[in-house]
């Protein structure tokens, strides 16, 4: 049955009430746009991609195609990590923020023209604060010369780890930072986890390239929609 899930994160950030709708069989597509509560200033919905997209009638618009990726973990990914790379502390919050704010453009509310470019930098800085301050497991961090160059956040459950947010500034893209932020995941968690898991847009060729070179394998492609009844303030 089809169920609403209220965003305080996001709801705090766009200057109203977010949900997310998730819906469990493919027959109830038809009607989302019944599940639509007054107050919403944006409902998202992310569905398998083999399922029927809904309607134009029902105002949700296709946004992403998201793409699901799995690696099984092993003794091999006992690599030491290099000096570089060490575990964060609260302190990182603010620079961990700066670098998302900077990098990310293939997210969802990035491709939402209905959201502020600026909105959207917003949420993907608070994300990164939150990763450093409680939020995951573990966040990674690439710190050369005083400087914060990538960091990778991650979560653990049930002995599967996910890949939870993973950035390299601009100025240090192209040198093996992300791949090496993402084997020090590896190696931490080869004792705790069976498989890793990671998620991007199939427009993020590079980051698709990158994943895949590390083993990863396609699991699952998911299509996010939006309804956005009236395109959202960039007041902060």
């Amino acid at each position: 049955m089809a169920s609403l899930v209220k965003q305080p994160f996001d709801s705090s950030i766009l200057g109203g009430p977010v949900y997310r709708l998730e819906i469990a069989i493919e027959s109830e597509t038809p009607e989302i746009r019944n599940l639509v509560p007054a107050d919403a200033i944006l409902v998202s919905a992310r569905l398998p991609a083999a399922w029927q997209r809904p309607t134009e009638q029902s105002g949700f618009r296709e946004i992403e195609t998201l793409i699901q990726l799995e690696r099984t973990l092993s003794e091999q990914d006992r690599q030491p990590a290099p000096s570089t790379i060490r575990l964060s502390d609260p302190s990182d919050a603010e620079s961990c923020a700066a670098v998302a704010e900077a990098v990310f453009r293939s997210d969802r509310y990035h491709a939402d023209p209905m959201v502020p470019e600026m909105v959207a930098n917003r949420i993907k800085a608070a994300w990164a604060r939150n990763e450093v301050s409680g939020r995951t497991d573990r966040t990674f961090i690439w710190e050369q010369e005083g400087q914060i160059a990538g960091f990778n956040g991650c979560l653990l459950q049930a002995r599967v780890l996910t890949i939870d947010l993973i950035a390299v500034a601009e100025a240090f893209q192209g040198r093996g930072i992300g791949a090496a932020l993402i084997k020090a995941a590896f190696s931490h968690y080869a004792d705790l986890a069976d498989r890793a898991v990671i998620a991007t847009q199939d427009s993020n060729s590079g980051a698709l390239a990158l994943y895949r070179k590390l083993g990863f394998v396609e699991t699952a492609r998911f299509r996010t929609f939006h309804y956005v009844p009236e395109p959202i303030s960039d007041v902060a």
